[in-house]
């Protein structure tokens, strides 16, 4: 791991950061006033709501029926109320006076087409509401059918990934759904922000002075897209931006007193290793003599410098049902191993004239991954693993190939940002899971997963997750937990008192230049 002090990279990621930052066209609106300026290494690819309508509730330009609290909770946003009344029956009360940025209502039947849409247009509601029947019951009122009992309905409507917000007459007026411009002059979403442009290098907003909570302490806000993390930093450093979001640790090393950093207080993201059960890892010895050999207090202490923390297991200690699978014992895994026939040759473990070599991957907009992938490396080899690391630009694609990989590194929460574990228990874990990168085909393991999902009792919930637990970690090692870490900027003096989201509600209507 490389240990050279920041500002022996200064000369030529500063050049890196200003070409990054100058590159962007010239944004539409705002030019003056209080506009905050970002760096972030996730691109928004255009606006249409149903492909990249995830990235609207984060930067405020669009809002969602719930939202996640820092407090493991969830609560109204555009929603005044939300009730089961059957198991399958749900009634959902929108707040009065909510408009569109073009002025339109948003109203039952607005919230309705929102729905349809959804259901007919984006594979993650069609995954999560299959076979859900939606309804007016009044000015403000939707009744929603799930076709089986949907306990977690209303975290799944705080998922910004689920249920996108928009004024879906206004888009469907719209007569190419690639041109930005006119999707953005549309006017289409709810948020204190609206968009003045979107181009491949910045999105540019400007504040929306009809938003029902006020018009927003700040004037604008410049997202830039710059996937360097050394960049983002130092744009900060220099002048050129305020807040520069998922710093790599490398670029937090020799900071000096120009900058803070910040970190969120609650819900810490772990780095999970989705596990690929099709090749040397469909065994599961070897799976778990894998967990078993990972020095996981190593990991966040020394790879991370102590910016990390060590995860317990699949859930954090903060919630109640959480529980201690993680540890290491390399004689254990030694023994696993041993006992499935794995035997040295050379260093490196071989069984059959195959020798056990797994391939890591890590991904370039979270550049810390490329650090952890090499520290697994040193400590597996100890137990005779021969791993192979692999940078990808983008860790969903390539997992979604079944070939080339056999961990993969990524920033995905059990919780996710909306405390919801069901939902991505069953996206990653489920066989018919939308992210089950790992085909992981466990029939045990669904019935589990189907259970919890019809599943009100609170005290019943948590034995099954527990169940859940034991079986997908400590026994099949399915997935790897490797460690967690807290959401994260660098700011600039300016933004010394900026409040980090754990949620990923990055800006709203308070945020602006020393506010807490």
């Amino acid at each position: 791991m490389s240990r050279h002090p920041l500002t022996r990279l200064a000369p030529a990621v500063a050049l890196l950061a200003v070409t990054a930052l100058t590159a962007c066209s010239s944004p539409a609106e705002p030019a003056d006033g209080d506009v905050l300026r970002v760096v972030t290494p996730y691109t928004i690819k255009n606006l249409d709501p149903l492909q990249q309508g995830l990235w609207a509730p984060e930067w405020g330009y669009g809002e969602l029926l719930m939202r996640a609290t820092e407090h493991g909770t969830v609560e109204p946003w555009l929603l005044e109320s939300i009730e089961h009344h059957t198991p399958t029956g749900w009634r959902l009360d929108l707040k009065p006076g909510i408009a569109f940025h073009n002025g339109n209502p948003l109203n039952a039947a607005a919230l309705d087409a929102v729905f349809e849409a959804n259901l007919s247009g984006n594979k993650r509601t069609g995954s999560l509401l299959a076979g859900a029947v939606v309804g007016t019951d009044g000015p403000l009122t939707v009744i929603i059918e799930t076709r089986s009992p949907t306990p977690n309905l209303p975290n799944i409507l705080a998922d910004e990934g689920v249920l996108p917000v928009y004024d879906v007459a206004a888009l469907a007026a719209v007569p190419d759904r690639t041109d930005d411009a006119a999707i953005a002059a549309a006017g289409i979403y709810t948020g204190p922000f609206t968009v003045a442009s979107l181009t491949p290098d910045r999105l540019t907003l400007k504040r929306n002075d009809a938003h029902r909570d006020g018009p927003p302490a700040l004037d604008g806000v410049e997202v830039s897209f710059v996937e360097d993390g050394q960049a983002r930093v130092l744009a900060v450093r220099s002048g050129e931006a305020d807040l520069a979001f998922y710093p790599p640790t490398e670029a937090l090393r020799n900071l000096g007193d120009d900058v803070r950093v910040i970190d969120a207080t609650a819900n810490p993201s772990p780095l999970r290793g989705f596990v690929n059960t099709r090749g040397p890892l469909g065994d599961v010895a070897v799976r778990r003599a894998l967990a078993l050999a990972i020095d996981y207090a190593s990991l966040s202490a020394d790879a991370m410098d102590g910016l990390y923390s060590p995860p317990i297991g699949m859930f954090p200690a903060s919630v109640p049902y959480a529980r201690q699978d993680l540890r290491t014992d390399t004689a254990e895994a030694a023994r696993l191993l041993d006992a499935a026939g794995w035997g040295f040759r050379d260093g490196i473990r071989a069984k059959d004239g195959k020798a056990l070599t797994i391939t890591v991957l890590s991904y370039g907009s979270q550049p810390d991954t490329a650090v952890i992938a090499t520290a697994l490396q040193a400590q597996l080899s100890a137990t005779g693993f021969a791993v192979e690391v692999r940078d990808v630009p983008a860790n969903y694609e390539a997992m979604a190939d079944p070939a080339g990989w056999d961990v993969g590194l990524s920033f995905d929460s059990a919780l996710g940002t909306t405390y919801d574990p069901l939902g991505r228990l069953h996206d990653f874990l489920h066989t018919e899971g939308q992210y089950n990168f790992g085909a992981v085909g466990d029939t045990e393991l669904d019935h589990l997963l189907d259970e919890l999902s019809a599943t009100f009792d609170e005290d019943e919930r948590t034995r099954l997750l527990d169940e859940i637990q034991r079986h997908a970690v400590a026994e099949q090692a399915y997935a790897l937990f490797l460690a967690d870490r807290p959401a994260r900027v660098v700011a600039a003096p300016a933004y010394a008192g900026y409040t980090v989201s754990s949620v990923l509600q990055h800006v709203g209507t308070a945020t602006g230049p020393g506010a807490s």
